[in-house]
């Protein structure tokens, strides 16, 4: 089958010339894919249109031979249109020639079908310049429509609230408290009862009148912890009583066996003590009053709080399932001895480790590096990642011949958000979305990882549980902060400590030395170079 294929930036003609073997063939099927003035109930003016040519035109390629297998046609010709494409104007056009119409129609309908899923070809919604412009792309200046950001660097607080206004919590599911450490609480909880919820002993002793004189006793009852034995006591009666038990009644104080003299049911009162030994009914919390808020991570102490209320299956965050890919064929794993042009991953567990402080189950999966191979591999994972409620790759994001993970995302059916980020460590940054899932293409040296984890991933996983995103605080440098002007804002390693925060040394986004002691970053302005010790400064802690 004769294979015609174009990736263009002009307008599609609005005539295309069928294949020259005229008198072969019996049917000849067009298709134009035209721009709607629409895009996710939005109105647009034009769309962008993005590709990784020379993979596009392979998979192109390929879906054609393989389709034709099925639906033997003559020939085929496919012209995608790529760049700023006003409404109304062709996007994509194919011809298929075939002996019959049955062949041709198939052919075209299964190419388009398969289009979207297998080609890296993506579009993004136009924002300015040919959004305002009624002119078609032919009167259009290059020059204008090259002034279009559709998918412009970002800065750092543009890609937070990107992430921000994209991840919306999952919903809160009911659990045991043995599975609800480290999620986020999704209700408040009241107190159902008074706690304590009866006056009660806090030392093993004797309970007796609190304004009673008298230093000899008659022991007429004895109370354990677990006994409710309410009764009025008599001047000159004394009742056993263990720590944490009941007191029988109220106006009562608790004298402790160490200041007591005991003969049989007799005691004498060697000291009385000035506090009362009590804790009394709801001096802890009132019934109804708020004990652990809505947002709240829950930790030791608060599950034990919500232990002690009664509320044995909060509603919390669901346990995030996350799935990790490396890429990289220079990639080997750590136990491994390196060869000549070979590294050991360091991401693997550089992300298991981040990962510890979020309830999920994370799946890692090393891919090669290639994109048809990488496709077949996690093809059998394929419902598995699409369950998965935020998907992760190492590596491959940046404009290299190998870097394929923005196609293989798109793949995986995320829309791209955005692409680079005006941040160092970390420009070639992905983030896309798919309905309530999210999906990071991370830079693939291990410093910019470490950066774009705590700066970006973690927002989108803090917004998926519910939880409260980290801020930026303010600080002062203890130490000067060596640098030079820097177009791109950068996030400085430091160390964190009551003197304030020490920059640490790095070479470069690959240079993870200062890992070892980095808990904070600093916030560096673009352009902005040394800062003096002493200067307040904003930080991220780690």
């Amino acid at each position: 089958m004769e294979i015609e294929i174009q990736l263009t930036n002009e307008q599609i003609a609005g005539k295309i010339s069928p294949p020259s073997q005229i008198g072969a063939h019996g049917a000849w099927v067009e298709f134009r894919g035209v721009v709607r003035d629409s895009e996710n109930g939005g109105k647009i003016s034009a769309l962008e249109y993005e590709a990784y040519p020379e993979m596009a035109e392979r998979e192109i390629r390929r879906l054609l031979e393989e389709i034709s297998k099925k639906n033997p046609c003559l020939a085929a010709k496919v012209i995608h249109r790529v760049g700023a494409i006003p409404v109304g104007e062709t996007a994509i056009y194919v011809g298929v020639a075939g002996k019959h119409r049955g062949e041709a129609i198939a052919l075209l309908a299964g190419f388009m079908d398969r289009l979207k899923q297998d080609v890296p070809i993506w579009k993004r919604r136009a924002i300015v310049a040919v959004v305002c412009d009624r002119r078609s792309s032919a009167d259009i200046p290059k020059d204008d429509a090259h002034r279009a950001p559709l998918q412009k660097t970002l800065s750092l607080d543009e890609a937070v609230s990107e992430i921000q206004s994209r991840c919306q919590p999952l919903p809160g599911i009911r659990v045991r408290l043995e599975e609800s450490f480290g999620r986020v609480l999704r209700e408040t909880i009241f107190a159902a009862e008074d706690l304590p919820p009866f006056d009660c002993s806090t030392r093993d002793g004797f309970a007796i009148l609190q304004n009673g004189t008298a230093e000899n006793f008659q022991v007429v009852d004895t109370i354990h912890a677990a006994d409710w034995k309410p009764r009025e006591l008599k001047p000159g009666e004394a009742v056993r009583i263990a720590t944490g038990a009941a007191l029988p009644g109220e106006n009562l104080r608790v004298v402790m066996q160490e200041n007591v003299e005991r003969n049989g049911d007799r005691i004498k009162i060697l000291k009385r003590e000035s506090p009362l030994n009590i804790r009394k009914r709801g001096e802890d919390v009132k019934a109804g009053q708020p004990l652990v808020p809505e947002g709240a991570r829950l930790d030791a102490g608060k599950l034990a709080l919500l232990a002690a209320a009664g509320c044995a299956q909060p509603i919390v965050s669901p346990r995030l399932r996350i799935v990790h890919f490396t890429t990289g064929d220079e990639v080997v794993p750590p136990e491994q001895t390196p060869k000549s042009g070979q590294i050991r991953d360091t991401n693997s567990i550089l992300i298991h480790s981040l990962l510890q402080k979020f309830s999920c189950d994370l799946e890692q999966l090393h891919l090669p590096e290639n994109f048809e191979a990488a496709q077949s591999q996690i093809a059998n994972r394929k419902s598995q990642i699409d369950n998965a409620d935020l998907v992760l790759v190492s590596g491959g994001a940046s404009v290299g011949d190998k870097d394929f993970t923005r196609p293989l995302l798109e793949w995986l059916g995320f829309e791209i958000v955005f692409s680079q980020i005006n941040v160092r460590p970390g420009r070639p940054l992905i983030f896309g979305v798919n309905g309530s899932r999210a999906t990071f293409g991370l830079p693939g040296n291990p410093l910019s990882h470490f950066v774009c984890f705590h700066l970006f991933v973690a927002t989108a996983l803090a917004k998926l549980i519910g939880a409260e995103p980290k801020k930026f605080r303010r600080g002062q440098l203890a130490e000067k902060l060596n640098d030079a002007p820097c177009p791109r804002e950068t996030l400085w390693p430091a160390r964190l400590d009551l003197a304030g925060l020490h920059p640490l040394a790095w070479a470069s986004s690959g240079d993870i030395t200062c890992l070892t002691e980095t808990n904070a970053l600093v916030r560096v302005p673009a352009n902005h170079g040394s800062i003096d010790a002493g200067t307040e400064v904003e930080f991220l802690t780690t």
